[in-house]
């Protein structure tokens, strides 16, 4: 019994770990200024579909996707009106599990098949843009990928 206590806290300490100990890029886009940042030696650039600040990371072996973005709030969106819109209007979030919110945020996680998708949706500069971070990966080696989440989205 003391050695399963022992080998689970030194399992949660490894996982707590990995993010800190990965190499971090910092990146900044500078059509809307907006920064952020990514582990260097799990994701790479991938091309994307050419909108303009639009970031697109693929993990080495193809499984996790990782994009960051933002575009002007054009439409006066509130977050509330956002994600309706987005609910209404695009699919995969029928198994969502974690759906927490702010004043001027939310966030929708949960799983799509086999996969865990985490997308954090950010209104900044009082509401006139909207930044967005999504990833997705693969429930196996979710330990690996779940500080990554947790770094990403405190930046």
């Amino acid at each position: 019994m003391r050695i399963g206590v022992i080998l689970l806290l030194y399992l949660v300490a490894i996982g707590s770990v990995s993010a800190a100990t990965r190499t971090w890029t910092y990146e900044r886009d500078h059509a809307l200024g907006f920064n952020f940042s990514y582990p260097r030696d799990l994701f790479q650039r991938t091309e994307g579909d050419g909108k303009p600040s639009f970031h697109y990371f693929v993990s080495r072996d193809a499984e996790a996707k990782l994009m960051v973005g933002a575009w002007n709030n054009e439409a006066g969106q509130t977050p509330s009106e956002f994600k309706q819109w987005l609910l209404a209007n695009t699919g995969g979030y029928d198994a969502a599990t974690y759906v927490p919110r702010g004043r001027t945020w939310f966030v929708i996680s949960g799983y799509r098949g086999d996969d865990i998708y985490y997308e954090k949706v950010m209104f900044s500069c009082a509401g006139s843009v909207v930044n967005v971070f999504a990833i997705t990966y693969p429930q196996g080696p979710r330990r690996q990928y779940d500080p990554v989440v947790e770094q990403i989205e405190d930046n």
